[in-house]
């Protein structure tokens, strides 16, 4: 353990979960947040229909509320709602696109891995902003000309910010996250992590924005996205969000916003978040999860960004001369090209008329003030490339812009999107690992277990001997707070909700519950309906609960058998 609070580098061992708590369970104040139309579990909501297609005439408004959600996102719970944020015809259109490229993925074998989640649990469509513009470019001007979006990002980033993509897809059944911080520092390890000094743990966050568009209606059965508001604030969190009793708190007090077609949801990277688990037969929850970088930071996805511009300037182009409002035209600008001049070639690319040369924005922005042609863009973007490259070498020192080739004639594959672009982008070689369906998972987790009916459960617990290993069974509610509160709970069962179910069963965790007493119990995993816990059981075996079982039917099958159900009383408001 380092010495003391003040130390330079942090340690995972300072992580105060009393004073975590302290900090993430204060109210947000509506008098702090005027142009919010309400706060929904503590997070400001905005109405910013108005701003869908586009900036408004009223920039005195854009103003106040790009400083309101800027302290909102810092000061405040680090989390806001956009209501209608992006026109749902445009949000539809953009779907049809990504479906495509599932479509194609399966195709091809399927992708292979995500962040947070188990592998093949999930639809991804990795750069998704690169494979729209390519796919559709009227689709990509339509759905990215939104200022309320671009609103948001300025807010956490200010201008020149670089937007990546990536489509996300929970099927039906699909399981809770666990919480989680985000990029830069949330994807190291804590070993990683305590090689940063405090003041590097501060800087993250402060460099990437995290945002999601609902590409589909969110109730919370479906699962959306889960957050703590005001845990962005723990210096610590880094170091902190895999602890057990962290991930408790979060599956305690945790919030879930319902959300509609077109809505966004913006927080900061370092609030813990986790997806939620998607207890529908037939939705099939699809969100755009956007990450903003600043101009000063890297973004998590390499993008090509030339070829977005060429792909979509013919088509914004067009529609600037139709009558799309210049501002919205800027958000799309904002939206494919790179804003920042750096890292560039200062040999060839000389900041002459000023401290930057100008940027691939700079660039594309121009030539929709003077009309260039599509073939004039595509040489200067091409010249532009040029003067990024290194030259340094024997051949290379000093080699002036005159000397460089123009590559006036671009390859044809970056000047248009072929006919059937996604199913080409999928078989190009990205995804070439088989998937395994969920119920293929579902049969291997059910090999060998045992799993009870509810009358047979009910006899077992009737048992009046004490638990153990002769003893009834240890019936282990795995469910989230909202369905024990709505349906309640078997008589007799204890609540370890599935996030934590690992920590509070290993008996050499540290973090055991009182009445899990050995590896030879019998334990029982529930669920609402039976399968989830299927995979709980499995888990639990795989730690060595040799007698572990679950319950056919879950919860839902005991209640309709007529057997004892005990109410979980509902925390004051």
């Amino acid at each position: 353990m380092r010495a003391g609070r003040d130390a330079a580098f942090p340690s995972r061992h300072q992580c105060d979960i009393e004073a975590f708590a302290a900090l993430v369970e204060q109210p947000t104040d509506p008098a702090d947040y005027p142009l919010a139309v309400r706060i929904t579990q503590g997070v400001p909501a905005y109405d910013v229909s108005a701003l869908a297609h586009g900036p408004t005439a009223d920039a005195e408004h854009r103003a106040a509320l790009r400083d309101e959600l800027s302290r909102a996102l810092v000061q405040g719970p680090g989390i806001v709602l956009l209501e209608s944020a992006v026109p749902a015809a445009a949000v539809d259109r953009a779907s049809d696109v990504f479906w495509d490229l599932i479509a194609a993925q399966h195709a091809s074998g399927g992708p292979a891995g995500d962040h947070f989640a188990k592998p093949g649990a999930n639809d991804r469509v990795w750069n998704a902003l690169e494979k729209l513009a390519v796919s559709d470019p009227d689709a990509f001007v339509d759905y990215h000309r939104s200022d309320a979006v671009a609103v948001a990002c300025e807010a956490w980033l200010g201008p020149r910010y670089q937007l990546t993509e990536q489509v996300n897809v929970v099927n039906p059944g699909g399981e809770a996250q666990h919480p989680h911080r985000d990029y830069h520092m949330g994807f190291l390890t804590d070993d990683e992590a305590e090689q940063f000094p405090l003041h590097a743990h501060r800087l993250s966050p402060l460099l990437t924005l995290q945002g999601a568009i609902a590409h589909c209606d969110m109730g919370t059965e479906t699962g959306p996205t889960m957050y703590l508001p005001h845990s962005h604030k723990y210096e610590l969190g880094y170091l902190a969000w895999r602890r057990p009793e962290f991930i408790e708190h979060f599956a305690q007090h945790r919030v879930q916003l319902p959300l509609r077609t077109g809505d966004a949801v913006f927080f900061s990277p370092a609030m813990f978040h986790a997806a939620g688990h998607n207890r529908t037969a037939g939705v099939r929850r699809m969100a755009n999860l956007l990450q903003i970088s600043s101009a000063f930071g890297r973004a998590t996805e390499a993008v090509d960004r030339a070829r977005m511009v060429k792909a979509v300037y013919p088509s914004l182009r067009t529609r600037l001369a139709s009558g799309l409002d210049r501002g919205a035209a800027a958000n799309v600008v904002s939206a494919c090209a790179e804003g920042y001049a750096f890292p560039t070639n200062l040999d060839r690319d000389q900041p002459v008329d000023g401290l930057a040369p100008p940027s691939q924005a700079d660039l594309m922005n121009r030539a929709l003030d003077e009309d260039w042609s599509p073939e004039r863009l595509r040489h200067e973007l091409d010249r532009h490339a040029e003067r990024h490259r290194s030259t340094a070498g024997p051949d290379g020192w000093g080699r002036g812009l005159k000397d460089a080739p123009a590559h006036e004639d671009a390859p044809a594959h970056e000047d248009a999107a072929p006919a059937g672009a996604a199913t080409a982008v999928a078989a190009g070689g990205l995804y070439p690992a088989a998937r395994t369906t969920v119920d293929e998972l579902l049969a291997q987790a059910r090999e060998g277990l045992r799993r009870f009916t509810p009358g047979e459960l009910a006899a077992a617990m009737e048992s009046g001997a004490e638990p153990g290993p002769d003893g009834p069974p240890l019936v282990i509610d795995i469910r989230d707070r909202d369905d024990r509160e709505r349906t309640g709970m078997i008589a007799g069962s204890i609540s370890i909700p599935l996030l934590v179910l690992e920590w509070r069963c290993d008996p050499s965790s540290g973090h055991s519950h009182p009445a899990v007493r050995s590896l030879d119990q019998p334990v029982v995993t529930v669920c609402n309906e039976g399968y989830t816990s299927s995979f709980a059981a499995a888990s639990l075996r795989r730690l060595g609960f040799s007698r572990a079982a679950d319950l056919e039917g879950g919860v839902e099958g005991w209640a309709a058998a007529g057997l004892p159900i005990t109410e979980v009383a509902q925390p004051h408001p």
